[in-house]
């Protein structure tokens, strides 16, 4: 049994609770200072009001890293010499003009031809090839758990894109699993961190210890890219 987010006041501001069959509370910033609380069916408001108090610190500190974070984060441009992030790299734009519209990453650059050169075309290009290369890159990964969930009696997992403001992935019970196509712009370990982290929700669909465990055991490393993935730009 899972209930609807709600909005609830707290001590460190606004919050989104929702409850759900999980043992423990779990306590989410994301990277909009958003907070996010998924809570036991029978947690009191007491007993959250008494955790959050607790992590009240941690909070504050998290909300102070996404904004300092967000407010040095430069605005994306898309013209000759301005730069976008691939699979964690830094690559430059060259954009020349064409009958053929179309972007080719080649030698450290990204060769973007447009027939009108603005820069809206350019973000149009590349954003399209931007998301067909999430669809490759991301279906693959995926598709790579196959025998992994077979073996363990897991739902065969399928992938699709689903652009989200406050996550990277979502994974449904039946082995359907959603994932952010901004993921692209990540680094290969922090997107194979996603794509685990989900196939893990396919056998423990809350974050209780169980999933814990089977999370560590599939990475050992996870919480460190973890705090790599938070604290990339994409």
């Amino acid at each position: 049994m899972t209930s609807d987010f709600q909005t609830i006041a707290t001590v460190v501001g606004p919050a989104m609770l929702k409850r759900t069959a999980r043992r423990t509370l779990a306590i989410s910033v994301h990277p909009d200072g958003t907070l996010e609380l998924v809570a036991p069916l029978d947690a009191s408001e007491e007993n959250i009001a008494a955790k959050l108090e607790k992590r009240r610190k941690w909070i504050i500190t998290q909300r102070r890293r996404f904004t300092a974070m967000n407010a040095t984060r430069p605005t994306p441009r898309y013209v000759t010499g301005a730069t976008h992030r691939y699979l964690g790299r830094q690559y430059r734009l060259k954009v020349s003009h064409g009958i053929e519209p179309g972007v080719l990453l080649k030698g450290g650059f990204f060769h973007v031809t447009t027939r009108a050169g603005d820069p809206a075309a350019v973000k149009t290009l590349l954003e399209k090839w931007f998301r067909g290369k999430a669809a490759e890159q991301l279906a693959r990964r995926v598709e790579s758990w196959v025998p992994w969930c077979a073996k363990h009696k897991l739902p065969r997992p399928t992938m699709r894109l689903l652009k989200m403001s406050k996550r990277w992935g979502s994974a449904g019970t039946d082995g359907r699993i959603a994932l952010n196509p901004e993921l692209i712009h990540m680094p290969s370990r922090c997107i194979d961190y996603v794509v685990i982290h989900e196939i893990c929700h396919l056998r423990h669909p809350n974050h209780d210890p169980q999933f814990h465990r089977l999370l560590t055991s599939l990475m050992s490393d996870w919480r460190t890219v973890k705090e790599r993935l938070e604290h990339s730009e994409a």
